[in-house]
């Protein structure tokens, strides 16, 4: 059996590490993705009135706070046992969704697109990544 590790994946928000376990043919046994990184957001809220939570908890991500501040705002909605209108619920989608639109964005154009970049040859990687993507 064969084990393949990957320390300090990239592409990510946070710190993590992947271990797969191969057979003697070379095929996936078991896989898993170790979260390496203990941020306490957990026990910072503890003690916390429930009405902060949505601001508390959007600043678990900087890549995606809009998802974190509504996953904590529908949580005070069932704890106060509200369901919110109509308007309300699609304000949020629409909310969500740009914020979608401007995480893929981010992710995309920041922090992918360098390495699609056509490799011209005798540049190392360190000089083609400080070439501007635009012009």
């Amino acid at each position: 059996m064969q084990t393949i590790r990957i320390d300090g994946i990239t592409r990510v928000e946070g710190h993590g590490k992947i271990t797969i376990q191969l057979d003697d043919m070379g095929t996936v046994q078991d896989a898993h993705l170790h979260v390496l990184q203990f941020r306490g957001f957990e026990k910072f809220c503890e003690g916390r009135p429930f009405y902060e939570m949505p601001s508390l908890t959007a600043r678990i991500c900087g890549i995606c706070p809009i998802s974190h501040l509504l996953a904590g705002a529908k949580a005070c909605d069932a704890i106060m046992g509200l369901r919110i209108p109509e308007t309300a619920e699609m304000l949020r989608r629409v909310v969500h969704l740009a914020q979608v639109t401007q995480s893929h964005a981010l992710s995309f154009f920041h922090l992918s697109s360098p390495d699609f970049r056509i490799r011209q040859s005798g540049m190392s990687l360190a000089w083609r990544r400080s070439i501007p993507i635009w012009p």
